[in-house]
C-alpha cells in the first residue's frame, strides 16, 4: 500500500518543521556552550575554583556535550529522510526493501527500518 498524497505531504512537513527546529536548537546549544566556556574563563581569572564546583562544571560541559550529540544525530536522520523523499526512496526499509507501514512512519518519520528489521538491528546492537 503506497503512502497517499495526503499523508506524504503531511510528513514531509513534519520532517521541514523538525529539521528546522533541530537547526535552531544545536544553534542555541552551540551558542550556551560558547557562553558557559566564557563565564568558566572569567571565572578562572578571578580565584581558583573548589574541587566541587570543577567537578560540576566538569559536569555541565559533558551534559551539553551529550545533548548536542543527540540532537545533531537526529537532524542527520531527518535530513536523510528529506533525502530519500527527493530520491523517492522513503518509506522503504533499508534492510528487506518492503514497504514501512504509516503508522510507523508518522510515529516517527525518519525511521529506516520497518519495525521487525529495526527490532533485529536493536537486538544485535545489544549484544
Amino acid at each position: 500500500m503506497a503512502i497517499s498524497t495526503e499523508r506524504y505531504s503531511a510528513l514531509h512537513t513534519r520532517l521541514t518543521e523538525e529539521r528546522d527546529r533541530l537547526t535552531q536548537e544545536v544553534g542555541d546549544l552551540r551558542q550556551e556552550v560558547l557562553d558557559y566556556t566564557e563565564d568558566l574563563r572569567d571565572e578562572d581569572r578571578s580565584y581558583g575554583n573548589h574541587m566541587a564546583d570543577d567537578a560540576t562544571n566538569t559536569f555541565e560541559q559533558e551534559r551539553q556535550a551529550a545533548l548536542q550529540r543527540n540532537l545533531e544525530t537526529v537532524l542527520i536522520e531527518v535530513n536523510d529522510a528529506l533525502a530519500r523523499m527527493d530520491a523517492g526512496t522513503y518509506g522503504t526499509c533499508v534492510d528487506c526493501g518492503k514497504e514501512i507501514p504509516i503508522e510507523r512512519l508518522e510515529a516517527r518519520p525518519y525511521a529506516i527500518r520497518c519495525i521487525e528489521d529495526q527490532e533485529r538491528e536493536d537486538r544485535l546492537g545489544k549484544q
